[in-house]
């Protein structure tokens, strides 16, 4: 295989050059679609106040990994915050949210509906794949599964996003084959991603085949395979994330990132300029208190956006 480029001629190469007027799918290779489950109905549940969302632009889609987290109560959540209040505030703040849960275990479609009623129109869930279906069968003989999950998930309607393909270090490129028979069996009509964290997979033949199915390589500041860009769908996925654990609480800045927050800015401003979707959310463990990434982010690229 050929080593994977990382030169700025690259960048960008697969987004168009108009933008897309709504979230839209990327448009993937013919095959057979199967038929969606009855979408949850809208938000008539939504209590929250009107979102006054923190983006730079109408295609960047910026959150947080979760939502759920008891010391943001009284630093992002207004002190007392009820469990099941914490997300329609939290939907007022951000337009998207990455689900971590959904990585342990297939939801209940009863929970999925009460994501989607709990959110205002707008808004924007992405998901990660179960591990029983990236870590346990390593992506092999689990159609049915990846099925199953892909049909209770679209009870979001209107608020799914990307479903992300997170895969662990040992699956090597030496499982080239199994990415690639997965990525050819999903259904057509949704936005996935993958994340791969080996550093084998830092070669053209992955570039290219995530190209093929116009599925987005997943972008990590702090992860597994240092720091580049590489577009392969009209929508670009980006993660912050740091070491497991490094602060004791996820309540204000710790370990500010200004240098690595200065290198993605611009080339997000870029992509988003050219016509991209961007989806992107930080973990409490890349500088201590991920609401407050997120808006650091957002700031950098408003700027990258009107200098």
């Amino acid at each position: 295989m050929t080593s994977f480029a990382t030169a700025e001629a690259l960048l960008f190469r697969s987004t168009p050059t108009t933008p897309p007027s709504t979230l839209q799918m990327p448009t993937r290779p013919s095959k057979p679609t199967p038929k969606g489950s009855r979408l949850a109905k809208s938000g008539e549940l939504f209590d929250g106040v009107k979102p006054e969302w923190d983006s730079a632009h109408d295609q960047f889609y910026l959150g947080t990994a979760g939502w759920s987290y008891d010391d943001w109560d009284g630093v992002f959540y207004p002190a007392g915050t009820s469990s099941k209040g914490r997300l329609p505030y939290y939907a007022s703040q951000f337009r998207s949210v990455e689900i971590d849960s959904t990585f342990y275990a297939i939801p209940s479609r009863t929970t999925v509906q009460s994501w989607h009623q709990r959110t205002p129109p707008g808004f924007v869930f992405a998901a990660k794949f179960p591990r029983q279906i990236t870590h346990e069968a390593r992506l092999v003989g689990c159609g049915t599964e990846a099925a199953t999950y892909i049909e209770v998930m679209t009870e979001l309607g209107d608020r799914l996003g990307p479903l992300l393909i997170q895969l662990p270090p040992s699956f090597t490129v030496d499982n080239f084959d199994d990415l690639a028979r997965f990525l050819e069996g999903l259904p057509d009509g949704f936005m996935y991603a993958v994340e791969v964290r080996h550093p084998s997979w830092l070669v053209d033949e992955y570039a290219d085949l995530l190209k093929r199915w116009r599925v987005a390589m997943t972008l990590t500041c702090g992860g597994h395979l240092g720091r580049f860009w590489r577009v392969t769908s009209r929508i670009a996925y980006m993660r912050w994330l740091g070491p497991h654990d490094p602060f004791e609480r996820y309540d204000r800045l710790q370990e500010p990132r200004d240098e690595a927050l200065d290198w993605w800015a611009p080339r997000m401003a870029h992509f988003l300029g050219r016509g991209g979707t961007l989806f992107g959310y930080a973990a409490n463990d890349y500088e201590g208190f991920a609401p407050q990434t997120a808006r650091r982010v957002s700031r950098r690229v408003a700027d990258c956006l009107t200098s």
